[in-house]
């Protein structure tokens, strides 16, 4: 019973940060949105997207490697 309970926690977590991620994604793209109709740039806005989802691929590479530590541990 604990083993299954601890699973459902695990996924629980997991679909979390999952969410988190594709949260933090869909605000980088709001947020260039609008910073392209306030005037700025495209080409400075689409640069600093690029920056930012490539922070946030990082960033959930990191986190999908330490999940995967810690089951194996």
């Amino acid at each position: 019973m604990k083993n299954n309970n601890q699973s459902d926690q695990d996924k629980f977590i997991r679909q979390a940060i999952a969410s988190a991620f594709i949260l933090q994604a869909a605000i980088i793209g709001i947020k260039g949105n609008l910073d392209v109709l306030s005037g700025k740039p495209a080409i400075d806005v689409i640069q600093g997207m690029i920056v930012q989802g490539i922070e946030l691929i990082v960033k959930a590479n990191r986190t999908q490697k330490s999940v995967e530590d810690d089951r194996s541990h």
